[in-house]
């Protein structure tokens, strides 16, 4: 069974649980299939993405928020956090994403497969919000398993 840990003990702690609670949030929330105001609810105006799934590992709210909407378009992507830990202005959250490939990706035409994959977040915050994030989840593990060629990125 999962559990929710919290690492901080000093009078920093309510940041920390309000940040884990936003993270949590940020992961969650899709609204009508759409990221894009998620992305702008929760994230600094230059909030930075980091993930080797892109074809450009560093890219801007804009960038990350379209990325996520092709996702979304082509596979209905929902996440669940499974274990948070907050210290200072750093986050991680270790998360489940599943979907089904309904729609056309990068080529590849929709096949009706479900997937899951597994990853792991960092999440840095400034102001109480979503500054930088590093992700690092098995998107290339969940595309061959739907057939698509290994070159496949984001």
């Amino acid at each position: 069974m999962d559990k929710d840990m919290v690492t901080d003990t000093d009078p920093g702690m309510d940041a920390g649980m309000d940040n884990k609670a936003l993270a949590r949030r940020f992961l969650e929330e899709t609204a009508d299939h759409d990221r894009g105001p998620v992305y702008a609810r929760h994230c600094t105006p230059d909030y930075v993405e980091h993930d080797p799934n892109m074809a450009q590992e560093s890219v801007g709210l804009a960038e990350a928020a379209r990325v996520y909407r092709e996702l979304m378009a082509a596979f209905g992507l929902t996440h669940r956090a499974r274990s948070v830990v907050a210290e200072g202005d750093l986050v991680c959250a270790r998360f489940v994403v599943r979907g089904r490939h309904t729609g056309a990706y990068q080529g590849n035409p929709p096949s009706g497969a479900a997937f899951e994959a597994t990853g792991h977040v960092t999440l840095r915050f400034d102001d109480g919000k979503i500054a930088e994030s590093w992700f690092n989840w098995d998107l290339a593990g969940a595309l061959r398993r739907l057939g698509s060629p290994p070159d496949t990125v984001l």
